[in-house]
Order: structure tokens, then C-alpha cells, then sequence
């Protein structure tokens, strides 16, 4: 019984995604991911309390799904030096798909501001201690010197710099035409070269 609910959910999950990804949280309602599902609004409710329960689910799954691939493909790759470039740029693409999903309004964002920020810390830890790793390795087997700050301190300083040009590209769209496709390809150069300062 509890793996069939599993499975269910696990669908109504995956049609949310897809739906608040095209129409975002603001237009998209339960009736319309009932639909997807083939339930009434009423039978959601037996998997969700309501609609920011499920969107907080689908945020939460999504991002922990992307990191875990992420962290996967980057240990896959054999050169210590490429994984940490790829790990940061990937990072960079998969920031406009997840400001689509996540896209909210003013009053939105001050209600589950709470349970962003719990999620915003455990992820920011999660992806410092990753990258923290990658450094410590790269240290270790003399393709990095850091001779005056620890492994930590410059992956905490690179994850700052990278949303830095994040927020640049958006705020930069935004202003000029808030309808344009956001381009990061801008962000990725910069992230290049600071790359190339940091990294020997």
C-alpha cells in the first residue's frame, strides 16, 4: 500500500515539475496537475497538504536530485582540475531552469521564505563541503596552491563569485527586457576567468 502511494506521488511530483516549469507557480493550479494525474484536486490532498506543500516538495526532490547527478558526473570526470571547472559551470546552466520553477511573487516568496532559507543552508553546506573536497584533492596532488587561505575559505569565496555573476545576468535581463531568455553564457566566461586566476 505504501509503495503504491509512493508511486503516485512520485507521479503527481513529476507532472508539478512539469507544469509549474512551463506556467510557473502563479498560474499553475492543483485542478491542472489533477488533470495531469488523472485526479481531482480532492484526491491530492491525500498526497499533499496543499499546493505550496507540493511545490516545496518538487523544489526539494528537484535540487537534491540535481545535486547528487551533479556530484556524480563531476567524480566521473578523471582530472581533478575539469571537475571543478565543470562542477561550477553546470551549476551556472541549471541556475536558470531552477529560476523558472522556483519563479514566485513578492507576496509568495514572504510566506515560504522561511523553508527557502532552511533548504538554501543545507545546500550551501552540501555544495561548500563538495567543493571543499575537490580543492583538498587538488591541493594534495600539487595542481592548486592556496598558501594563504584554506581549502574552505576559497571554496566558500568561488560559490560566492559564481552566484555574484548568477544574479548579474538576471538583474542585467531583467532590466533591459524582463520577457528575454536569460543568456548565462556571459556568467560562464566570468567564472572562466576567475578560474584561471585561481586555479594554477
Amino acid at each position: 500500500m505504501l509503495e503504491k502511494k509512493n508511486r503516485k506521488r512520485d507521479a503527481i511530483l513529476k507532472a508539478a515539475g512539469e507544469i509549474f516549469s512551463r506556467f510557473g507557480y502563479e498560474k499553475t493550479s492543483l485542478d491542472d496537475i489533477g488533470r495531469a494525474v488523472g485526479l481531482n484536486k480532492a484526491s491530492l490532498y491525500y498526497y499533499f497538504k496543499n499546493k505550496d506543500d507540493l511545490f516545496l516538495e518538487l523544489v526539494l526532490q528537484e535540487t537534491r536530485a540535481f545535486n547528487a547527478e551533479l556530484e556524480a558526473r563531476t567524480l566521473a570526470i578523471p582530472d581533478v582540475r575539469r571537475q571543478v571547472r565543470f562542477f561550477l559551470t553546470e551549476r551556472i546552466r541549471r541556475y536558470e531552469q531552477m529560476i523558472h520553477l522556483t519563479s514566485l511573487s513578492t507576496e509568495k516568496v514572504g510566506e515560504l521564505e522561511p523553508v527557502y532559507r532552511d533548504l538554501d543552508k543545507e545546500l550551501h553546506k552540501k555544495t561548500t563541503d563538495f567543493l571543499t573536497a575537490l580543492l583538498k584533492r587538488g591541493v594534495a596532488e600539487n595542481h592548486f596552491s592556496f598558501p594563504q587561505q584554506p581549502s574552505a575559505v576559497v571554496a566558500e569565496t568561488l560559490l560566492h563569485m559564481l552566484m555574484a555573476f548568477e544574479h548579474d545576468v538576471v538583474f542585467m535581463s531583467r532590466k533591459n527586457d524582463q520577457y528575454s531568455p536569460l543568456d548565462f553564457t556571459r556568467a560562464i566566461e566570468n567564472l572562466e576567468r576567475l578560474l584561471a586566476l585561481i586555479l594554477r
